[in-house]
């Protein structure tokens, strides 16, 4: 008897071990919980405590990307000495930056912080061009002529070149040799910035799906399996390529051996971090290890300046990725997907690929807004990291873990998750339409364009949709009185937190509310120029609102907590095709 109660007992504490299996596999940590501060180009670099490796070892991250444009703080005395000559301006660049990168390194191994710098291969000192420029330069297919590329051709390298995979290999020796303390590379290609490395030039080695292929087996070679290093390969591109086309990605990919070090780094939408996107269909697909890119501050929906928590959302997927979406034109299609579709990284983990969340806490885009509070960027940054570090942990846990930290708690604390959900919607219908086809960068940075709306608004009014696409923009602003209603219920011991949340609620209601004018100007402005019924009072009320909304918003800034504004010129301080030129010229109607 007591031998079958035995057996019974043992039977059944295997049961229960086998039965916690699969909630024990999904509770392990992600390999990699990265996070990258992006500078704006050209600008001083951002003063944020995502700078100190304490910091964050503290928060559980494993590693960090840093800008540090390590490719260009190397000499190539390896490849020919004295190529860039010792005393130059150059050289003292040079070598003043990397005894700064040295610190920086330093600081990072003594945290236990891995280091995997975002790096721009075959971006070279000038002396290597003026000497080799001939031997490595892209050439057009069709002739002796430089193809031009966005007038970069003078330094655009080719891959397929021997001299160009010369260099490539010397650089990479250089690197490696002259930081060892590095862990590996993170590496960028499709967008190649300048801004920062005044002796320096180079752009994009790659373009095709042969060009990828042989570009990262060098790489592999080099970096992998030479010095035993790792290789995170960004797939981020332009256009219907290697970063959001699973054919293109698995093209490539399928003709690369694995590697323990090898990684291939993509952003989750299958678009850059906006909205009205699929779920990148490259992700969870192919033979290789992926880590995953999520930026906190989206450049696009305020950067932080207002709240727009988006973690939960790339945990388990954002709304509108529900249905299928075309993706140029970004427009939600009335189809469902199928049940067994990937919308969010959560759905990634029985492939076994996903190996580690990377999160961008700040940068990406250009210019403002400029905060005084960071509450909203670090509530995405703690998601996604503290998600990454035991992956059965709810996104709700999370929000909630996160708010405690910071001294919000108990009623608050649902009144703080409240306004985290709802800013998701409550952004997106702002700016963006279910209804119609989306421009998704016509409100970045802090600027507003009028113009990259033109189509947008000539199909609403074409296809009679002006009544749906101003109620959604009335559904927004109806959403952020809601959250600023709800800002002005707090009761939090730390009334400066308190304060720079209210003001941060207050900042997004006004920015909406100006959406909700802008929209209807433009659609007004479309009405007069294809000789249709518009109305001139309803315009002028409109106007009014319009300068009314910007001066609260400029009455606003005199709290310390609330972050730059938004200008009516657009991207890039430009006053032709602004929401400003276009405002002004129908105040003449």
């Amino acid at each position: 008897m007591m031998n079958n109660l035995n057996r019974l007992v043992r039977c059944l504490l295997l049961y229960v071990v086998f039965a916690c299996i699969p909630a024990l596999t999904t509770a392990q940590p992600l390999s990699y919980v990265m996070d990258m501060v992006y500078n704006n180009p050209g600008e001083k670099p951002f003063d944020v405590k995502y700078n100190d490796p304490e910091f964050l070892k503290s928060q559980g991250y494993t590693a960090t990307t840093p800008p540090l444009h390590i490719n260009c703080l190397i000499t190539y005395d390896n490849l020919k000495k004295n190529i860039v000559p010792k005393g130059s301006e150059a050289r003292k660049w040079i070598e003043t930056h990397a005894d700064e990168a040295d610190k920086k390194l330093d600081a990072c191994k003594k945290a236990g912080i891995e280091v995997y710098p975002f790096t721009d291969f075959l971006v070279l000192p000038k002396p290597l061009w003026d000497k080799y420029g001939d031997s490595l330069r892209l050439k057009s297919p069709n002739s002796n002529m430089e193809e031009v590329r966005g007038g970069e051709a003078r330094i655009k390298p080719d891959i397929n070149r021997p001299m160009t995979q010369k260099i490539l290999r010397a650089q990479i020796a250089g690197i490696f040799d002259r930081f060892p303390q590095l862990d590996g590379i993170m590496l960028r290609f499709g967008e190649t910035y300048l801004h920062d490395t005044p002796f320096h030039g180079g752009a994009s080695p790659v373009r095709t799906i042969q060009d990828h292929i042989l570009f990262i087996n060098i790489l592999r070679e080099e970096i992998c399996v030479k010095r035993n290093k790792k290789l995170f390969y960004r797939t981020w591109d332009f256009g219907y390529n290697f970063h959001n086309n699973a054919d293109f990605y698995l093209a490539v990919t399928n003709a690369i051996e694995p590697h323990p070090n090898l990684f291939f780094s993509i952003k989750y939408p299958q678009n850059d971090f906006l909205r009205m996107s699929n779920f990148n269909p490259a992700l969870g697909k192919g033979k290789h290890q992926q880590i995953v890119e999520a930026q906190s501050a989206m450049e696009a929906y305020g950067k932080g300046a207002h709240p727009y928590y988006t973690a939960g959302s790339v945990i388990n997927g954002f709304p509108e990725t529900k249905y299928q979406i075309d993706l140029w034109p970004a427009k939600r299609l009335d189809k469902e997907l199928p049940t067994d579709s990937y919308r969010g990284i959560r759905d990634l983990l029985p492939t076994g690929l996903l190996k580690g969340v990377w999160t961008w806490s700040s940068g990406g885009g250009w210019q403002g807004p400029y905060l005084k509070s960071t509450v909203w960027k670090d509530l995405n940054s703690y998601v996604i990291s503290h998600w990454g570090q035991n992956t059965s942990r709810t996104e709700e846990e999370l929000c909630y873990e996160y708010a405690r930290s910071i001294g919000i708690e108990g009623f608050n604390a649902d009144i703080f998750r409240k306004i985290a959900l709802i800013s998701v919607e409550a952004v997106r219908k702002g700016q963006c339409s279910d209804y119609t086809a989306n421009s998704l960068w016509w409100a970045r940075d802090n600027f507003f364009s009028a113009s990259y709306n033109n189509n947008i608004v000539k199909s609403i009014v074409n296809e009679d949709l002006i009544n749906r696409v101003m109620a959604e923009k009335a559904e927004a602003v109806a959403m952020w009185l809601q959250i600023e209603a709800l800002s002005k219920q707090f009761d939090i011991d730390d009334k400066q937190l308190e304060e720079a949340l209210r003001v941060s609620c207050t900042y997004g209601r006004i920015k909406y509310q100006l959406t909700e004018q802008m929209w209807y100007l433009m659609i007004q402005n479309e009405l007069k120029k294809q000789g249709k019924d518009f109305d001139k009072a309803g315009i002028q009320s409109s106007i009014n609102r319009y300068d009314a909304l910007w001066a609260e918003w400029r009455e606003l800034t005199k709290s310390p907590w609330c972050a730059t504004l938004y200008k009516d010129t657009q991207f890039l301080d430009e006053r032709n095709g602004s929401i400003g030129e276009l405002v002004d010229e129908m105040r003449k109607f």
